[in-house]
């Protein structure tokens, strides 16, 4: 439910019933009449008079005030519980969200190790290759054999696949 606050400057006024002497002017009027204006109006009327519709106009200018604050604190209110439960909403996709980059993450991570022991037993393979005794069969490595070359390209080197098949 949206209340729209309406101007600030209205006050509204709970009419009451009044002694007919005493209704010299209406409540709505001795609300809405500026002080001068009211002022004007009310002489000629006696001291007890002026004092009695003074404080009754006071008295219903703090309802009208009393009234706007409650509107004023009662959309307030409804504004900001419409802006948690945006937040909530917000708060739960984005939970979702970084539950989503955790999984990915995981699967990323468990590639990773996958691919990280793969290349240990590749490496180890290489090794093992790598380490038998070279025969009088293969043919002398040359310069760019002799660097120590990385496991990956020792793999696909031909002169270490001889050398396995020969023994």
């Amino acid at each position: 439910m949206v209340r729209k606050a309406g101007p600030t400057n209205v006050i509204k006024v709970k009419q009451e019933p009044v002694d007919p002497q005493d209704a010299i002017i209406n409540d709505y009027d001795l609300v809405t009449f500026s002080v001068r204006e009211l002022n004007r109006r009310l002489r000629g009327l006696s001291k007890e008079q002026v004092v009695l519709l003074k404080q009754r106009r006071r008295t219903l200018k703090n309802r009208g005030y009393a009234a706007n604050c409650r509107e004023k604190r009662v959309t307030q209110k409804e504004t900001l519980e419409e802006e948690q439960t945006r937040l909530h909403d917000e708060v739960r996709a984005l939970s979702h969200q970084n539950q989503l980059q955790r999984q990915k993450l995981e699967e990323v991570q468990s590639k990773y190790q996958s691919l990280l022991k793969f290349a240990e037993k590749a490496s180890l393979q290489v090794k093992v290759v790598t380490s038998l005794p070279v025969t009088a069969a293969t043919s002398t490595p040359s310069s760019s054999q002799m660097e120590s070359p990385s496991p990956v390209a020792q793999t696909s080197q031909p002169s270490t696949s001889k050398t396995k098949t020969e023994h």
